[in-house]
């Protein structure tokens, strides 16, 4: 697997945004497989940012996203 993530250190914690396609926010047992392969990963609890804008993961998280532009986040990418 290949994509783009952006691991952030805001306010003492430390989180992960994957960037994912749509189609994996709008179904929840991708979603929620994508999670928890992306918190074994990178060993942080994450959130996705699909393309279109929609987001899904822990309400704290996504809030902050909110008032984030996605051009503002350390992507990086990433292969395993």
């Amino acid at each position: 697997m290949q994509g783009e993530v952006a691991v952030i250190r805001e306010q003492g914690q430390t989180f992960a945004v994957l960037a994912v396609k749509p189609h994996v926010v709008q179904d929840p047992a991708e979603r929620e497989a994508m999670v928890t392969s992306a918190r074994r990963w990178f060993g942080v609890r994450t959130a996705l940012l699909a393309e279109d804008g929609r987001t899904w993961g822990p309400n704290d998280i996504v809030r902050w996203l909110q008032n984030i532009h996605v051009s503002q986040l350390p992507w990086r990418k990433f292969s395993i």
